[in-house]
């Protein structure tokens, strides 16, 4: 399982990095958790973005389990570890997102250093320089892993990375040409469920533009 850890803020939530890392585990076939970070920075003036955030990884629509968690108050934090309790899970993030302070939460004696953000550029600084195996408990691990800038998706072919988007999966086969790639053929179910609302604008435009970088 791979941990797809987004901070809601400090640095800014971004739909690019998380939309890779989905598709980069769902190409490997892993199943993929976003933990929503810093949730204790969270006030009124934040409740279009937290909406927004999960309307568009809503999990009956997508398929991934999403959870909002809070190192500092520990909110969401029990929910996650049940969740992952008995595996050895992968985490991946932006530098910044938080990965390093969620494992010292489940682990407090950990000797691990965590970084703070950059204040010139509001991008946190690279404190995990290289893959370590952390215990949380008797039996359940993760991979604290360097933080990214970007998630690459290269390894992903073109035609293939409409698979990597679990929300298209119903659509697939209703699409009037079984070459398509539901960028601007005709008759494309995955552009109709865009247009009334069952795959998110989002997510799609996404789509849209890994699909754009890969012709280059």
């Amino acid at each position: 399982m791979v941990l797809i850890v987004a901070s809601f803020k400090h640095p800014v939530f971004s739909d690019g990095f998380v939309c890779r890392a989905l598709a980069g585990a769902s190409w490997k076939d892993l199943k993929a958790v976003i933990v929503l970070n810093k949730m204790d920075l969270f006030s009124a003036h934040d409740e279009e973005l937290k909406n927004r955030i999960q309307a568009t990884y809503d999990r009956e629509r997508t398929g991934y389990p999403l959870f909002p968690v809070s190192c500092i108050t520990g909110c969401g934090t029990n929910e996650l570890l049940e969740h992952i309790r008995g595996m050895t899970v992968v985490m991946t993030g932006p530098s910044g997102a938080g990965k390093t302070s969620l494992v010292k939460y489940y682990n407090p004696s950990l000797d691990v250093r965590i970084g703070a953000l950059n204040p010139k550029t509001s991008r946190g600084k690279h404190t995990t320089v290289a893959a370590q195996l952390i215990y949380l408990d008797k039996n359940t691990a993760v991979i604290d892993t360097p933080g990214l800038r970007m998630f690459s998706i290269d390894h992903i072919p073109r035609n293939d990375l409409q698979f990597c988007f679990p929300e298209f999966a119903d659509y697939l086969d209703e699409c009037r040409f079984r070459d398509c790639l539901h960028l601007t053929e005709p008759g494309c179910a995955v552009k109709s469920a865009v247009e009334n609302g069952s795959i998110s604008k989002i997510r799609y435009r996404k789509y849209t533009d890994f699909m754009n970088e890969k012709k280059t």
